[in-house]
């Protein structure tokens, strides 16, 4: 399971589509793991949310530009997937403190917001922890706790939570001191909870024995039984913390069984870190709490296809002609065909296969459809051939156009890791097609024929 890759490939779908509208569910099916985690790793490996990224993309371009063309400022907000000038310029401003109008007169210069390429990072940091975190899998009963919080989201200024606590404790939280879960090992707790693509609200405070009495200008979590990787950081906590993240997020996970499970994020600092205690940083310790369940496995479904009568169409490429355009050649041909028969557009299922990786002239991308009970006539001029396929036991797994490539490869290892089914080298896609047009939103079920 190479996190890298997966994040990787949601970075590059980001450049390729950064005039378009990219909503995180594309993006969160794209690396194949659940939003939560994904939200997380992502976050761990580009130091963004997910919305921050794309939207800094989409601004550095749109202030290229607005720096080198003519075109007009709506014209360029619309083409970067911004509503209106209005909405454009407040993102503008927030982020670069400017409008696009003062910005194009005047020529400012700056930040470049580069697009993330995660080979090009450096290397190494996991070998900056001299001791590996101590790992241990834990349930912990279910936790009331008091406490103070903030949204923290992308442009927007955030208070010093951590000065503020410490700086009102006791005004705050003095009136239920008594109520504090085992008070003589001064135990914080910071969670971090409803994270979205945006952002996430940061919470700190203290595990009571009831939350019968929340003092005003505090708020009450309530937290589940809960099973969790418990990971212990060594060293000074402003260091140690962001490398182990690291370590969880780029390490542990990958090689784990375990994907985060929703629920919050919790930081448990106690005497072990207190400097007021001579402990010197570099022993200081502190835990981070990762909810955590098992990697889900998407279910696959076993067929057997019974030989069948197909129209089948090829098209073929030649030097300079790119694969899209001859994959764009076959459905229009098919789909003709299909209409010049009087076959039902509503939903058309028509099957490609093609030799991905060749060479453009030797490339080519072969549609056929199954017209078993069909009456269908052929011309001696039509483009389209009747020949009958074999059928076989098939594994079936269901995608969208725009998650093909990622799914197959997720497919191929999912073979490598069962000993059931051992595929042939046979395969085939099924698009679902509806208005006669192939989107990226299109269904497919990709077919590996098995024994």
């Amino acid at each position: 399971m190479d996190y890298k890759q997966r994040i990787q490939s949601v970075l590059n779908y980001i450049e390729s589509h950064v005039q378009e509208d990219i909503p995180s569910e594309s993006l969160v099916a794209l690396a194949g793991f659940s939003k939560s985690h994904f939200l997380r790793v992502f976050e761990a490996y580009t130091g963004f949310t997910v919305m921050s990224y794309v939207r800094g993309r989409k601004l550095d371009l749109a202030a290229e530009r607005l720096r080198n063309s003519n075109d007009k400022i709506t014209e360029i907000a619309y083409d970067y997937g911004f509503e209106s000038h209005d909405v454009f310029g407040r993102a503008f401003k927030r982020v670069y403190g400017i409008t696009p109008e003062n910005y194009r007169r005047g020529r400012f210069l700056l930040p470049t917001f580069y697009a993330v390429n995660l080979a090009l990072q450096q290397q190494g940091a996991e070998a900056l922890i001299k001791t590996k975190p101590h790992t241990m899998i834990v349930t912990k009963p279910a936790m009331k706790l008091i406490g103070i919080e903030c949204r923290f989201e992308d442009g927007v200024s955030s208070p010093d939570l951590w000065k503020q606590y410490f700086d009102e404790w006791q005004q705050t939280f003095g009136n239920i001191a008594h109520l504090r879960v085992e008070p003589e090992k001064e135990i914080d707790y910071a969670l971090t909870v409803d994270r979205d693509e945006s952002g996430y609200t940061y919470f700190i405070g203290i595990e009571v024995t009831s939350v019968d009495h929340v003092p005003s200008g505090t708020i009450a979590r309530l937290i589940p039984k809960t099973k969790y990787a418990r990971f212990t950081a060594i060293g000074p906590v402003g260091e140690s913390i962001g490398r182990t993240y690291d370590h969880i997020f780029k390490e542990w996970f990958p090689s784990s069984s375990f994907q985060t499970a929703p629920g919050p994020i919790m930081e448990h600092y106690d005497m072990r870190c207190a400097t007021h205690l001579g402990i010197p940083p570099e022993k200081h310790e502190m835990d981070i709490y990762i909810p955590i369940e098992p990697v889900k496995t998407e279910t696959k479904e076993i067929i057997e296809l019974q030989p069948y009568r197909a129209a089948y169409y090829k098209a073929v490429g030649t030097k300079g002609r790119k694969w899209h355009q001859v994959k764009k050649e076959a459905f229009d041909v098919m789909i003709a065909w299909t209409l010049s028969q009087g076959i039902d557009q509503s939903n058309l299922r028509i099957r490609a296969h093609n030799n991905g990786g060749a060479p453009e002239e030797d490339f080519y991308y072969e549609v056929y459809m199954d017209v078993s009970g069909i009456d269908v006539s052929k011309t001696e001029d039509s483009l389209i051939s009747l020949i009958d396929f074999e059928g076989g036991l098939f594994v079936v797994t269901p995608t969208l156009h725009r998650m093909l490539e990622p799914t197959g490869e997720a497919f191929c290892k999912w073979f490598d890791q069962q000993e059931k089914y051992k595929m042939t080298g046979k395969w085939f896609e099924e698009f679902f097609i509806h208005g006669g047009k192939v989107t990226l939103d299109t269904l497919i079920r990709i077919h590996f024929e098995a024994k």
